[in-house]
């Protein structure tokens, strides 16, 4: 990573990650957990998820007002720096972008950036946390929302639908994700649930799955008119 920065000419710093070993993170709420899941985060995961809050704390306590956040195991691509510079000259338009995602999602582009690289908005989230760009007002909202840990965090990003940031990607990619690293968030679990947790967590999920249906519904309805336009 060092060597990517100094070759792009950029500025970094480096943040220390937080390791979750033996006792539950304080913010953990594990009934809701086991709620909408049936098994616990494992400890990796919790660790991700205080790392990528940290940052954001670190980012309001500074007077930056936009933050690029990369994670130690990505690739830049040659037009890297020239897409982040377009980005924030065009900071107006996003409160939350990623530079990579882990899934192909259908894309409705926002705006064209440089070169063959555009703004885009998802219908439904990509998912991923290997680099993104931010905003105060989005480092406010998801420091609010995930004061209580209960799922990993690159899920709680995805659900804009409870904590209204926008959520929007570029295309084509200006990161690659380096499978040779080995994982560091350990493997998840295999364990069977009981039938009394498996009721719970479907209930659970259609809760959630009906306020997220109606908000994806009006979305859709924004995305295809904003085509149209």
């Amino acid at each position: 990573m060092r060597r990517q920065f100094e070759q792009h000419d950029l500025p970094y710093r480096f943040f220390d990650a937080i390791r979750v070993n033996t006792s539950w993170p304080a913010i953990y709420d594990r009934k809701r957990r086991l709620a909408y899941s049936g098994i616990d985060l494992r400890p990796g995961e919790m660790g991700c998820y205080l790392s990528h809050r940290a940052v954001w704390t670190e980012f309001l306590a500074s007077d930056d007002a936009l933050c690029l956040v990369l994670e130690d195991d990505v690739g830049l691509s040659p037009d890297f720096t020239s897409v982040v510079e377009a980005l924030c000259a065009a900071h107006a338009q996003w409160q939350f972008v990623r530079l990579y995602a882990m899934f192909k999602k259908e894309a409705f582009p926002v705006q064209r950036l440089t070169g063959p690289y555009a703004l885009v908005d998802y219908l439904n989230q990509p998912n991923g946390t290997q680099g993104y760009l931010l905003n105060r007002v989005a480092a406010e909202r998801l420091l609010r929302y995930t004061a209580v840990m209960s799922a990993a965090i690159d899920t709680a990003i995805d659900r804009e639908w409870e904590h209204g940031v926008t959520i929007r990607g570029i295309e084509p990619y200006v990161l690659s994700h380096d499978d040779l690293f080995e994982t560091t968030l350990g493997q998840a679990g295999n364990s069977a649930l009981s039938v009394r947790r498996k009721l719970l967590r479907e209930v659970h999920r259609i809760g959630t799955s009906l306020r997220k249906r109606l908000w994806l519904f009006r979305k859709k309805r924004r995305l295809q008119a904003g085509l149209r336009n």
